[in-house]
């Protein structure tokens, strides 16, 4: 064999498997979406999966301990069938019932184990008017210095 027949084929070899790790590591960074009717239809398939869910936060679920930072609450898609949620950290501002939100984590039997908490909003931005005043008088004062 051709020493050159010989780095092509090395080279090739190499190639495929630096691929093939890649796609093993892109598998394990890969997190899915799911709906709450979906996990509920078998809640233990996620159980060593982490997966993010998309949902409503249920009204009356909401339990935040501020001494301990966590968080409690349910998540619903038609407002009947519910997940218990779970969270340890920092609640979001924007966090409230009624709110969509997008839970990241684990199924721990009948309850999700959220790692990260997402609050959704309105893509609309508005400033109210006293604070937008207050923002031009400030400016004014100081370009009269």
């Amino acid at each position: 064999m051709k020493t050159r027949t010989k780095f092509v084929i090395g080279g090739a070899v190499i190639l495929a498997v630096i691929v093939a790790l890649s796609l093993q590591e892109l598998q394990k960074m890969t997190v899915f979406f799911y709906t709450p009717a979906e996990v509920l239809a078998s809640p233990a398939e996620f159980e060593d999966k982490t997966i993010r869910i998309g949902a409503l936060v249920q009204q009356g679920s909401v339990d935040w301990n501020a001494q301990a930072i966590q968080l409690s609450f349910k998540i619903t898609e038609d407002g009947e069938k519910s997940i218990p949620v779970y969270y340890e950290g920092v609640k979001p501002d924007l966090f409230r019932e009624g709110q969509g939100v997008v839970v990241e984590g684990k199924m721990n039997g009948p309850r999700f184990e959220a790692s990260q908490l997402l609050v959704k909003h309105s893509e609309e931005y508005t400033v109210e008017t006293e604070h937008k005043k207050s923002k031009e008088e400030y400016y004014k004062s100081i370009l009269a210095q």
